[in-house]
């Protein structure tokens, strides 16, 4: 009787698939997602580059520490947004939440764009590079938080 109860109790409060996309709908659509390794293989391609814009959309604080080589802020994204029309944009922040919704609302701009899975994260993860925004290289990555954590290769600032 108590499972039969539960069953009853759970089919009311679990939303079916409609009502669960519903759900998600308010918060805008989803937008397509890129891996670390598809983004490794658009970065070492020199033809893919040319039609493709990573913007980093942490604080500026975060980005004065470190980002993805050729990377771009979202501040110098949006003062140049003509410059980069019809490119496809490749956003990140440091574990996805911010570049997602950033993502949203792009795409409700009718702009191609794809959130990286993991982001800055799963980019050290990977033993990636990283670069200070004049170019020079680094190891220091911005973790919003002392309990994202990093490789022993890299040293985390928060």
């Amino acid at each position: 009787m108590f499972a039969l109860g539960w069953f009853v109790v759970a089919s009311f409060v679990a939303p079916s698939a409609a009502e669960a996309q519903g759900i998600a709908n308010l918060f805008g659509p989803s937008i397509p997602e890129i891996s670390t390794e598809k983004l490794i293989k658009r970065l070492t391609d020199p033809e893919a580059m040319k039609k493709t814009v990573v913007v980093d959309v942490r604080t500026p604080a975060e980005t004065a520490v470190s980002v993805i080589p050729g990377a771009i802020t979202k501040a110098e994204y949006e003062a140049n947004a003509d410059k980069y029309r019809g490119q496809q944009v490749i956003v990140y922040c440091t574990v996805g939440g911010r570049s997602a919704a950033y993502g949203k609302q792009l795409a409700a701009k009718q702009v191609d764009v794809l959130n990286y899975k993991g982001s800055i994260l799963a980019w050290v993860a990977a033993e990636q590079p990283l670069e200070t925004l004049e170019g020079e290289p680094t190891r220091r990555v911005h973790t919003y938080s002392s309990r994202n954590k990093v490789p022993k290769s890299y040293q985390a600032v928060y």
